[in-house]
């Protein structure tokens, strides 16, 4: 591999509390607003690596094709996994059509490479689901019942492979459209919500991916007595 320039980015975030609030919550609010800060970073970070795309054009942004996106976007912060497929790579992509079958696993292999040659080691792959087709794997019928499936869904809870790769949903896939959903082309607009009416799924190899630190999320609290 040859030597790759890394563009780093940076995201931050700030909230202002008065001395009242502290001393009025029910429970310490400088700390649990330190905990909450804390699950936002990591929900950020799990939603910048599926959808991140730092496209600033006109209806050319994955997260938001009906606009344009503004320079403080979360998903500026770089590229991430649907973008590869939509974007930089359209013949990773593939179209089910409006309905899920299990062999939408098995097609989407063969994009992983030529001829599926990525997809030889089934150990080093991972499915990332939405919400939707978290739950739409659950009516697969090849999965449902005891009598195709020995952990049937219907007694196990949720489908946890499919094909022997591990399927890990995620509630930051396609963030900030409402119900979660992208329109036909895998893209969320943002300005015509009822444009996304569909679900989606990756396969990704985890190892084929880099990503790099300068500084990990950091929180520290300062008190404006003069302000307070």
């Amino acid at each position: 591999t040859g030597q790759k320039q890394i563009t780093l980015t940076k995201k931050g975030a700030r909230t202002v509390y008065s001395g009242e609030l502290n001393e009025d919550s029910i429970v310490p609010f400088a700390a649990q607003l330190r905990e909450q800060l804390g699950i936002s970073g990591r929900e950020l970070m799990e939603a910048w690596v599926i959808n991140a795309d730092s496209e600033s054009g006109a209806t050319t942004n994955i997260n938001d094709i009906g606009g344009t996106p503004a320079a403080t976007d979360w998903f500026m912060l770089g590229n991430g996994f649907r973008k590869l497929a939509l974007v930089t790579n359209t013949a990773n992509a593939r179209s089910a059509a409006g309905s899920l079958a299990i062999e939408d696993y098995l097609e989407t292999f063969k994009l992983m490479g030529t001829a599926g040659i990525a997809a030889q080691d089934l150990s080093k792959l991972m499915f990332i689901v939405d919400p939707n087709v978290h739950f739409a794997n659950m009516s697969l019928p090849e999965v449902k019942t005891r009598d195709v499936f020995s952990a049937a869904t219907i007694e196990n809870g949720f489908l946890k492979r499919a094909y022997g790769v591990e399927i890990f949903p995620s509630w930051q896939f396609h963030r900030g459209a409402t119900g979660l959903k992208a329109n036909s082309a895998g893209k969320v607009d943002l300005d015509t919500q009822g444009n996304n009416t569909l679900g989606a799924f990756l396969c990704v190899r985890p190892d084929q991916w880099k990503f790099a630190y300068k500084r990990r999320m950091t929180i520290e609290s300062t008190r404006f007595a003069s302000s307070d």
